[in-house]
């Protein structure tokens, strides 16, 4: 992000004194602004203020001042300047004292990417699942374009919230990358599993309920559900079924929180939605099926105020019921990683944000169709961002609910 220092040229100095001169409309609304690339800002009118050497911080809420193509103002700290251009999701993404999440579109499987602010040089990784088999380059170049070179910096902690393929068909490639691996325990692990950790058992751990770990930054993230038990239920047996003893986890940051917990079903949630509440992002369980997952009473409870979905263009995920759950009786706003037939006809009544480029298909070769979501979350603007790649709309912004 490259900032313009307007004293250093008189012919913009004379510019924002004319420009200080018009006349200010009172915005309210969202806008989307045509600068060097699309991003959408919150607009109000700018105070005439003097101008100085004091840039904001990229993440701040920039302001448009009037007409004018590409000249914003700030405030901060009830001082006023002037900046060239809009924060844009590329400036986000490379700042390194900022939480990021990102859920990569791995289609109808689940992989998710934790990458901690950087603390005394060093920024923690964490990986939750890591999609099909076929996925793990996808998963690398994720990792890689947040600067990281597995080669020197292997993955911190890798967490397989469960055995199916879809969430850990990966995991051949991804334990070679992982300096520590968390799972449910050795009763339901596949064969290829196991294969895959054969020499790595002294760096796998068993997870444990209320089991908490803190990285880089003050980031945590702490496990409410694991094996069919929760704080309200902890002897419970493990259950026959695999999705039913998901890890359940909290990932914590400055007052935010993110919830995510695999294909988790409703047995384990009703358990947890008395205790489990106010979360600011919810990582919809099992893809957003509505035959298992995201139960009247739990998503109530949990309140997200917004929703994000991993899902390909097969099973009918999510699904509709699950999409007006979240958007109507939670009032969450709902993004998806990919659009497919069955949330297709009920896009522009639910208004969410999702990949239409990406389809059935991995067209790799188009630029920017990954159909990624990131989460940037901005302690010094005490609000989180949420990134959709592919598409023209590119950001949206929340406050932290603390």
């Amino acid at each position: 992000m490259i900032f313009h220092h307007f004293k250093k040229n008189k012919d913009s100095i004379f510019f924002l004194f004319f420009l200080a001169l018009l006349p200010q409309d009172n915005f309210a609304q969202l806008l989307k602004v045509k600068t060097d690339r699309t991003a959408i800002v919150k607009s109000e009118p700018s105070r005439n203020g003097i101008l100085n050497e004091r840039l904001a911080p990229v993440a701040d809420i920039f302001k448009l001042t009037k007409e004018a193509p590409n000249y914003y103002s700030y405030d901060r700290d009830s001082i006023t300047g002037w900046s060239y251009k809009l924060p844009t999701k590329e400036s986000l993404r490379s700042r390194r004292d900022v939480l990021q999440i990102e859920v990569i579109d791995v289609e109808v499987g689940d992989a998710t990417l934790i990458v901690c602010p950087e603390e005394n040089g060093k920024r923690d990784v964490i990986l939750i699942d890591c999609g099909m088999g076929n996925d793990a380059e996808r998963i690398r170049e994720a990792i890689a374009s947040f600067g990281f070179n597995l080669n020197a910096q292997p993955i911190t902690s890798f967490i397989a919230t469960h055995y199916d393929h879809d969430h850990v068909g990966a995991i051949k490639d991804i334990v070679p990358l992982s300096q520590k691996i968390y799972d449910p325990g050795s009763k339901q692990q596949t064969s290829k599993y196991k294969t895959a950790l054969k020499n790595r058992e002294s760096d796998r751990e068993e997870m444990q309920l209320n089991y908490i770990e803190q990285f880089s930054g003050g980031v945590t993230i702490e496990c409410v559900a694991v094996n069919n038990a929760t704080d309200n239920e902890p002897n419970l047996a493990i259950a026959r079924d695999k999705n039913q003893n998901s890890i359940a986890l909290i990932v914590s940051y400055k007052g935010f929180d993110y919830f995510t917990a695999g294909d988790l079903t409703l047995q384990p949630e009703s358990s947890l939605a008395s205790n489990i509440k106010n979360s600011d992002v919810y990582h919809v369980n099992h893809h957003g099926s509505s035959r298992t997952s995201s139960g009247l009473d739990f998503v109530r409870n949990l309140d997200p105020e917004v929703s994000v979905v991993s899902n390909g263009t097969q099973h009918g995920h999510p699904n509709v019921d699950i999409g007006k759950r979240l958007t109507e009786e939670v009032g969450s706003m709902f993004f998806q990683t990919n659009i497919n037939p069955a949330s297709n006809a009920f896009q522009n009544e639910l208004k969410f944000v999702a990949d239409t480029t990406h389809l059935s298909s991995r067209k790799e070769n188009q630029e920017g169709a990954t159909g990624s979501i990131r989460i940037i979350v901005d302690p010094f603007t005490d609000k989180y961002y949420v990134v959709m790649q592919g598409l023209e709309l590119s950001e949206s912004t929340f406050p932290i609910e603390h």
